[in-house]
């Protein structure tokens, strides 16, 4: 299809024969056309720029769905990235946690049986010590019964008593 520009149509002239069309309505008949064919161009022309800018806009919307994509992929790694290692921290805490507790624990035990060794010790130490008192006590009233002994055979030694008679007449004459 050849395209008709209105000015083409309205400079356009036609042979004249006779008994041909009314030049006047062919005039105004053409100059309708042209008009018609005008307003048809300007709104191809209006329709053709309204598609550019809507391919355009499409370009930008596709585009941009390109980067959304891309985005939201890297956003998932991320969050998977993120996850693995809370998840690896985690487990190192807990793992950690175990090995403090079950340290704790073993140290824990070792002085309970620390302490039940001192305590044991501590009893044969305090048995000792009273078997020692015991056998000072024992020393002790030995010597007491060995004293009270030779008391009594001192009394009983009639050399004494008279020594000790003028040692009692000596000092109240004195």
């Amino acid at each position: 299809m050849s395209e008709f520009a209105p000015m083409d149509i309205l400079g356009k002239k036609f042979s004249k024969k006779m008994n041909g069309y009314a030049p006047i309505e062919v005039h105004e008949y053409l100059t309708d056309l042209a008009r018609v064919v005008e307003e048809m161009l300007r709104e191809r022309s209006d329709l053709r720029l309204h598609l550019h800018h809507t391919e355009q806009e499409l370009k930008a919307f596709r585009e941009r769905e390109s980067a959304l994509k891309e985005a939201l992929v890297a956003a998932q790694r991320s969050a998977e990235t993120t996850i693995e290692v809370a998840r690896a921290e985690g487990q190192r805490i807990v793992s950690e946690g175990h090995t403090l507790s079950e340290r704790l624990v073993t140290e824990a035990n070792d002085r309970v049986q620390n302490i039940e060794r001192v305590i044991g010790d501590l009893r044969i130490r305090r048995r000792e010590v009273r078997a020692e008192l015991n056998r000072m006590v024992e020393l002790v009233q030995g010597l007491v019964q060995d004293d009270q002994h030779r008391e009594r055979e001192e009394r009983s030694t009639p050399q004494l008593a008279s020594f000790q008679r003028r040692v009692q007449d000596g000092t109240e004459n004195r």
